[in-house]
């Protein structure tokens, strides 16, 4: 009896934490992030103004500057590439095929079945046998899987998350855009 009761009470604890990992981003989350290119950092922050079939993020940089990506349904299930266009002050930018700053949860799929996705004509590879890492933002310490581009310098670390799988790394990224998350609210 007393080996069923630990066993629940460790059940519950697993199924707690489990869902609190996939509440991290949730409608109305603003993502923190340090954008480095060409020698310089600059603050950005993302705003999930929408979080359904289709994903609408806000964005602000320099707590000025502002704009808005929309993800229709189709790029947020089964889009292949990521949009690294410099975001253009006071628009909103419609992708149907594309996704900003996270990956369609087709790949996200392929990457937890098959250890690998495709990604912009790009096969990235999970990194450490399938383990998640940590990353610490603030106070929260969070799941990632960590992969890195075939045959290049790219490497993401991915929100551990099905539903929303964040980029909240992006190192050696070719066209010099690389990114740290710095705050999950």
């Amino acid at each position: 009896m007393r080996k069923l009761l630990i066993f629940l009470v460790l059940a519950v604890q697993a199924f707690s934490l489990k869902a609190q990992q996939n509440a991290l981003v949730k409608q109305g989350s603003v993502v923190g992030y340090n954008l480095k290119f060409h020698g310089q950092t600059v603050a950005m922050a993302l705003t999930v103004n929408r979080l359904s079939d289709s994903v609408v993020l806000d964005w602000k940089i320099r707590n000025s500057t502002i704009g808005q990506y929309v993800m229709l349904p189709a790029a947020v299930s089964r889009a292949g590439k990521l949009n690294f266009v410099q975001p253009e002050p006071n628009t909103t930018v419609i992708l149907s095929n594309q996704t900003f700053f996270f990956i369609s949860k087709q790949a996200f799929n392929d990457l937890v079945k098959r250890k690998s996705y495709r990604y912009d004509n790009t096969i990235y590879d999970l990194i450490g046998d399938g383990k998640t890492e940590t990353l610490t933002v603030g106070s929260k310490v969070i799941s990632v899987l960590h992969v890195a581009a075939r045959n290049e310098t790219t490497e993401f670390w991915i929100l551990n998350n099905p539903d929303f799988p964040l980029l909240c790394r992006i190192t050696g990224n070719p066209l010099g855009v690389d990114a740290e998350i710095t705050s999950l609210n």
